[in-house]
This record gives structure tokens, C-alpha cells and sequence, in this order.
């Protein structure tokens, strides 16, 4: 079984379903699917060892919903 890449921005439909902002009661929306970079170097011994420095680095992919009525943001996991 293979897994398709996540759809990000104006391609992703919305997973937010359903959801209600618990701060004023609107229809969240959802804004797709952002990857976040984790792990790899910083600092000094990136200087050193430059773009080798990544090579432990992952993506974890999250949804971005917001309230359009009150702007409150929030992170979903997104796998």
C-alpha cells in the first residue's frame, strides 16, 4: 500500500469536518495540511558541516485551522 503525499493550501479539502470554535462557536476552517521541519543541526556545527547537517531532519505534517470570526489558530496532526 502506498501513501499519497498530504495536500497542502487551496488543494487540501476540508478535513476541519464539522468542528466548532470552542472560544465563540463558529464553523472552523481549515487552511490544508503545513509540513514542519524537525530535528538536524544548529548553530556552530551546522557551519561546519553545512547541508550534512539536515540529513536527520523530518517533516511532520500538521493542519492549520482557524476561526474566521474570532482568528484563534490551531494545530491539528495531520497523520
Amino acid at each position: 500500500m502506498t501513501e499519497s503525499a498530504p495536500r497542502s493550501g487551496a488543494d487540501a479539502p476540508n478535513q476541519a469536518g464539522e468542528l466548532t470554535c470552542l472560544r465563540c462557536g463558529a464553523m472552523i476552517e481549515s487552511l490544508g495540511i503545513e509540513e514542519f521541519r524537525t530535528g538536524g543541526t544548529s548553530g556552530g556545527i551546522k557551519l561546519l558541516i553545512g547541508e550534512w547537517g539536515e540529513l536527520g531532519e523530518k517533516k511532520l505534517p500538521f493542519e492549520l485551522l482557524v476561526c474566521p470570526s474570532c482568528r484563534f489558530t490551531e494545530f491539528r496532526a495531520a497523520w
